[in-house]
Order: C-alpha cells, then structure tokens, then sequence
C-alpha cells in the first residue's frame, strides 16, 4: 500500500518530473504549454514552477510505492504564507524559460493577467493540481492523497475547491465527496468545471467504494 506523506525537499526532483509527465493531460497547460506541450524543459519548467512554492509551505500530498514517488497533490489554503522566509514564493529567473520563449511568453502574461477563474468562497481550501502514475490509476492512491486536504478543512472548517478541465474528475469530486458544480466557463476553448465541498466537507466514500469511485485519468 503506497506510503501517503508531505512531500520534503529530498522528494522535489522526483515531484518535478512526475507532474512534468502529467501536465501535458491538463488541459489549462496544454493551452499554456502550446506547441511546446512534448518538450520535456519547458514541461520541466512548468512542473517546478507549480510546485515549489507551495511544497516550500507543506502544501505538497506524495504518494510513494517501494521508495519511489508515484503521486502528487498541491494544494493551497487561501490565507497561506508563501513568503515564510520573505523571499518572493516567484522571481525573475523562475520564468526565464517563457520569457524566452515566443508564444509561451505571451500565453503565460495572458494567464497571469486575465481575471482569475472565480472562488465559489473566499476562505476555500484549492486543490491546484495531481497527478498520478497511469499504474496506480483507477486505485485508491488519488483519494488518499485528498484525505490529507479534507482533514484541513475538517481541522479549519473550510471547504475545499478545484477548478478541472475533467468531466472525470468533475464526477469523481460529486461522488467522493458530494461536491457541487459552482461554476463552469470556457478557457481558450475548453471547458472548465468549478467543484466545491460543503463546510467542512463530507467524510469522502468509504474505503470498499473509492477504486470504484477514483477516475481513470487522475489529473486535474
């Protein structure tokens, strides 16, 4: 049974290069990603730069299998600190690469100043993105990981949030946890579902139900 923990600075790399495989199933990163969505640096790039300043604050979920990194949840609290040692959680060389980039460039300044997809509410807990093995998909691992944000929310009573490109994770979020379809929009072309949990959410399914419940394609 994989090992559930907050992913540490020893297990970064790994993270990196998981999510760096999984972007490319995402569809806001396919977008931003472009014609560069094959290119393992720029998909490399993404992946850090999603990662790092929230698993600098703990709010990094790793599943790991016999030693090895398998499965990744960011997630972020809304009040939290990405700042804890006043250095900026974003700087100047962290986007080098789109910076020097045509197209990318231009599609990561239309995201960074579009306004921002809504929040249902302004205190809610945001499942940022996952990705997992393709192996371990379909099994439980996905729902154990969104454990350790449901006991957040339970610990803080707050709900919890995504934003997903899926109708399988979109699904998976109603039967797992009873969350709702707050919203939905479209993003150059791709339609994007808001999912939101109760106050605190409800206790996720019980452990004979989640394989049956964990989508096939476990990204968001």
């Amino acid at each position: 049974m994989p090992e559930i923990f907050t992913l540490d600075d020893a297990n970064v790399d790994a993270a990196v290069k998981l999510i760096a495989r999984g972007v490319a199933e995402i569809p806001l990163y396919q977008w931003l990603l472009g014609e560069h969505v094959d290119d393992e640096e720029k998909c490399e790039w993404l992946a850090e730069l999603l990662l790092r300043p929230l698993q600098r604050v703990g709010c990094v979920v790793g599943a790991r299998e016999e030693g090895r990194l398998v499965g990744v949840l960011v997630w972020q609290p809304h009040d939290v600190n990405l700042s804890p040692d006043g250095q900026p959680p974003i700087t100047p060389a962290d986007v080098a690469v789109a910076a020097q980039t045509p197209g990318l460039r231009e599609r990561l300044a239309n995201l960074w100043t579009t306004q921002p997809l809504p929040l249902p509410v302004e205190d809610a807990v945001c499942c940022v993105l996952s990705v997992v093995e393709p192996k371990y998909r379909g099994g439980p691992m996905l729902y154990d990981m969104t454990v350790k944000v449901e006991d957040f929310c339970h610990e803080n009573d707050r709900p919890f949030y995504c934003w997903t490109g899926s109708s399988h994770v979109r699904d998976w979020f109603v039967r797992g946890w009873g969350a709702m379809v707050f919203d939905t929009r479209e993003w150059e072309g791709r339609p994007m579902y808001g999912l939101v949990t109760e106050r605190p959410p409800r206790r996720g399914v019980a452990s004979a139900e989640r394989r049956a419940a964990v989508p096939a394609s476990a990204t968001t």
